[in-house]
């Protein structure tokens, strides 16, 4: 036979092989025209492992079948059965080549920023899927040899099974993420964009390697001793395999593969129940410090949204709400999934989230979704379309629509400007189970949840928990959901809003999903290593991560102010002034103009050259800025223009907690009138918790400060205070002052607070 049939023969032996071929090939070509799968890297990974695992599976079933090669414990074989797995393998390996190949060339066309990610995440989750589905079935044929459909049944029940269990792990565990033999690994929510390749997973392939050498061996003993031939070493060799396999099977939860809450629970380790919570937290000296004040933002979060729901789901269930707080992002991460990403599962009561202090509105978010679920549908109690997919338009909706918090715009304003830039998504594609994905989250959370609140408010909240549940908005409203989107349309298009305002929601929404962005899964990995290593301090590191970043998306403004601050904490001044006067203008906001020019005012100043800082601050100022950063930049243009140097160090060059704390004490001393080292000193206390001495510098401060938004601040932190240490007289009588302020955020902040102080004086707070 001619050398390339026998080839042909080895890699295609059945007419289904080469069908498999022709089908795994246009799949590879359609994906190549479908965002985030269209080249080597995660997403296309796991699509492959599972499409290929399930085609092998199959195969072998058909090929033992069929004839080509026997059953592996066949008395009539004239091969040994480790050798036709082998065989197998190859031609099954082989059907990845192909797809592998078209989403390689593929990069010509599209970008790829990490082709060593990509090709090790088909190494570690395609070819073992390949591998694992063989073997499933080299099973299936040696317990049930005659050509009976069990064969198949038994094949395909193993990942099946595993695939069930993953579901119901995900269901009934706090983790988004997960593992199963084709899939490999479950990346959890799309909203965390940066996705190295996971330890966990190379462990679980680890496993999955042992499991098929043991199998292998198991099977090939077994025909070597029915043959009586010595079959020590293979015998040897499954045993050391198979041990070898439940050693690491018992360390599985240390090893990130299968994490369950009692884990989570065991190195949490805090744990106080409340009148409505379970809440478990780091058992560190910071959060034991500031538990009383977790305890009471949950409890007062809790009265809000039972008010606004008219629903009690802890007293209608008689099951208190599990609340996980973790201590930083990374822990979370690794604990459950989600770095960034916060997580309810009203199902099981149970939310999972960061907390950055009393009036923290991801609390109030998570929170609001379990209090739908009482009115919730299906077994998940959530919005369910047609009764299969999940209805995250309201889903999420309901939720923005609840906490409802304000930063500079409220989601109502924020929807008209969106609508006013041509940036607004519509809603009648977000209302549906998959549309929702398709947009970026800031702008689909703030749209929707401007609508529901729409709704609630001149609706009230019946009608809408009439529509919930199957998303019939008929049964809730009498009317069409377009006819309820034009009527909203026309709502927020009556807002009023400042060029201020539209500056800031431009430079807020306008950006795509992870859809429409070239290398976004590698380039977002890039920037959070980019960010790790700067805070701990490893500059070099950071540069580089910065500097591969750019040289796939050069303009990327936000890396580029990073980069520049890398530079100049490595003291390289003149190059990071180089980099944010290379800034590509003609691509900004003016939001994101403010932002270079803030950067350029602190090299400035850094440089000595504070005449021109001021102008460059106040350049940044007369822009639309946010609330937190027209606060610095009004404090960096005050104390440059009078060639504060203490101010410089402070607010610019970096020091730790200990330089600061011991600068502003000496600034304080030194000169006891002035407002600022008033306000940085009870700003740094009130940061520290000392609020009983934060509040003499506060009250030294307030009014003082020359910007209205600075003695706002003060003013806040000064209520915050006073209501920390019961003193809520006084609290009240700054929040009363603060309700009437010009600033939306404060204006807002007051109108919050005045309600957390009714409800904690008819708490006995």
């Amino acid at each position: 036979m001619h050398p390339i049939n026998l080839i042909i023969n080895e890699l295609a032996p059945t007419r289904a092989h080469r069908l498999c071929w022709v089908v795994v090939n246009l799949a590879a070509f359609i994906l190549a025209f479908v965002p985030l799968f269209n080249l080597l890297g995660y997403e296309s990974a796991a699509f492959f492992g599972v499409l290929l695992g399930l085609i092998v599976t199959g195969l072998t079933v058909y090929t033992v079948r069929s004839g080509p090669v026997k059953a592996p414990l066949d008395a009539s074989r004239r091969r040994a059965p480790a050798s036709d797995f082998g065989r197998l393998a190859m031609a099954h390996l082989a059907l990845s080549v192909g797809p592998m190949l078209i989403l390689t060339l593929n990069g010509l066309r599209v970008p790829n920023c990490d082709w060593g990610a990509g090709f090790l995440f088909w190494a570690l989750i395609v070819l073992p899927a390949i591998l694992l589905g063989q073997a499933a079935a080299w099973v299936a044929v040696s317990i049930v040899p005659e050509r009976r459909i069990g064969s198949w049944l038994v094949a395909f029940s193993f990942p099946i099974a595993d695939g069930l269990a993953l579901i119901h792990h995900l269901a009934m565990q706090p983790p988004i993420i997960g593992h199963q033999w084709f899939l490999g690994y479950f990346g959890g929510s799309i909203y965390d964009e940066g996705l190295a390749v996971p330890l966990s997973l190379i462990a679980y392939r680890a496993l999955h390697m042992l499991a098929i050498i043991a199998v292998v061996a198991a099977i090939q003993a077994l025909y070597e001793l029915r043959r009586h031939r010595v079959a020590g070493w293979t015998i040897l060799l499954a045993l050391s395999a198979s041990m070898a396999f439940v050693i690491g099977f018992g360390q599985r939860t240390q090893a990130g593969i299968s994490i369950d809450r009692d884990h989570i629970v065991e190195e949490l380790g805090g744990r106080v129940e409340t009148e409505h919570f379970v809440i478990y937290y780091p058992k560190t000296r910071h959060n034991l410090d500031r538990l009383d004040e977790i305890i009471d933002d949950h409890e007062f979060r809790y009265h809000q949204l039972r008010r606004f729901f008219d629903v009690d789901p802890v007293a209608e269930s008689g099951r208190k709400v599990r609340s996980f707080v973790y201590g930083n992002r990374n822990q979370k991460g690794r604990l459950m999934g989600g770095k960034d990403t916060m997580v309810a599962k009203l199902w099981l009561h149970e939310m999972h989230i960061l907390w950055s202090g009393l009036g923290d509105p991801m609390l109030t978010h998570e929170l609001a979704h379990i209090f739908t679920e009482p009115f919730g549908g299906g077994p998940l109690r959530l919005s369910m379309q047609w009764g299969v997919g999940v209805n995250m338009g309201l889903v999420e909706g309901i939720a923005t629509a609840a906490d409802w918090r304000s930063r500079e715009l409220t989601p109502h304003e924020a929807s008209a400007a969106m609508r006013q830039l041509d940036i607004a998504p519509d809603l009648r594609q977000i209302l549906g189970a998959r549309g929702f994905w398709s947009e970026a989250s800031g702008t689909a959370y703030t749209a929707m949840g401007s609508f529901v609140r729409y709704l609630v408010d001149e609706r009230g909240i019946e009608a809408f928990k009439t529509a919930y549940p199957h998303g019939d908005f008929v049964a809730g409203y009498g009317v069409e959901v377009e006819e309820l989107i034009s009527d909203w349309e026309q709502f927020v298009d009556t807002i009023e809003l400042s060029e201020r305002q539209m500056d800031v929601a431009q430079y807020r929404y306008d950006r795509s999903s992870i859809f429409g962005r070239d290398c976004a899964r590698a380039l977002a990995e890039e920037r959070d290593q980019a960010r790790s290593a700067a805070a701990s301090g490893a500059l070099g590191r950071a540069r580089s991560h910065y500097e591969r970043y750019l040289r796939d998306d050069p303009h990327h403004e936000n890396v580029l102010r990073a980069y520049a601050r890398v530079l100049a904490e490595l003291e390289l001044i003149d190059e990071a002034l180089e980099v944010v006067e290379n800034r590509p203008s003609e691509k900004l906001s003016a939001s994101g103009e403010a932002r270079f020019l803030d950067l350029k005012g602190d090299l400035l100043w850094t440089r000595g050259d504070e005449r021109d800082a001021v102008k460059a601050y106040e350049q940044a100022l007369d822009k639309g800025v946010y609330v937190n950063w027209e606060r610095s930049l009004h404090m960096k243009s005050m104390l440059a223009r009078r060639g504060e140097q203490r101010g410089r160090q402070i607010l610019v060059d970096g020091l730790d907690d200990i330089g600061v704390m011991v600068r502003l004490m000496s600034w304080r001393y030194e000169d006891p009138q002035d407002p600022a080292a008033a306000y940085l000193l009870g700003r740094k206390l009130w940061q520290s918790r000392d609020y009983e001495n934060a509040i003499s510098h506060l009250q030294s401060s307030q009014g003082n400060m020359g910007a209205e938004v600075l003695d706002a601040e003060a003013s806040l932190m000064l209520g915050h205070s006073y209501y920390v240490l019961d003193r809520l007289d006084e609290s009240e009588e700054i929040w009363k002052e603060l309700a009437d302020s010009s600033i939306t955020r404060y204006r807002e902040a007051a109108r919050q607070w005045l309600d957390r102080l009714e409800w904690a004086r008819g708490n006995s707070h």
